[in-house]
This record gives structure tokens, C-alpha cells and sequence, in this order.
């Protein structure tokens, strides 16, 4: 297993009518486009629950720190995909970023696409 971790862009809609994301069909990634075959396994990693929200000074002044960044939501496939006749294992990660705005009642939803790893 070799680990990635770069941006890939998702090549079909992954949002359905409940909130819920599908595995991509295909997806780009230097360049390239695969297409995915088969779904072989899928989970989702909750992510530091303890740090959701937007992070609070933790004291004041100019030389105030703030707490951890949130750590976001992440749902992962593992995929069979193929580009021409090369046929690989690739980890797909969603990472679905719920971060608070100053009104508790607001939230900001992002989405990034990424190439968790290859198994060779």
C-alpha cells in the first residue's frame, strides 16, 4: 500500500435526496481519468468529534492561540478502478467538513475529494 493523500476531482454526483454520498463512478487524478468497477469495501471515520466547531481563542491578547482546527467527517471506498487495460485498488476519501459560523445556528458544509491510497 503506498499513501497518497493528493486531490482528485470526483467525476459524477455523489449527493443523493437523504444527505447520503455514493462511491464516484470515476474520477480524475493527475490527469487521468479511471473509472471505478467495482466497490470493494466502505466506511465512514467520524473524525475528532471533540474539536467540531470553530476554533475558540484559548486566551487573549496578541499572542492568543487558538484550539485544533475541526477534524472533519471522512467516508471512505475502496474501489476497483481501471484506466485503458491498468486495473488498480484506490482508497476514495470524502471528507464532509461541518464547520459553526459565530451563530451557533449556521453551519458551513465543504466537500473534498481525495486519493487516500494505492495498493499495489
Amino acid at each position: 500500500m503506498r499513501r497518497i493523500d493528493e486531490s482528485i476531482e470526483s467525476l459524477t454526483p455523489v449527493t443523493q435526496p437523504d444527505k447520503a454520498a455514493a462511491a464516484p463512478l470515476a474520477f480524475r487524478w493527475r490527469g487521468r481519468r479511471y473509472v471505478v468497477g467495482t466497490v470493494l469495501a466502505h466506511w465512514v471515520e467520524t473524525g475528532a468529534w471533540w474539536r467540531r466547531g470553530a476554533p475558540r481563542p484559548l486566551r487573549e491578547g496578541p499572542h492568543a492561540a487558538t484550539s485544533s482546527p475541526p477534524d472533519p467527517e471522512r467516508w471512505i471506498w475502496r474501489v476497483e478502478a481501471c484506466r485503458g487495460a491498468q486495473t488498480g485498488v484506490f482508497d476514495l476519501c470524502l471528507e464532509v467538513d461541518q464547520s459553526v459560523d459565530e451563530d451557533p445556528t449556521e453551519t458551513q458544509a465543504s466537500e473534498r475529494w481525495s486519493l487516500h491510497a494505492i495498493y499495489d
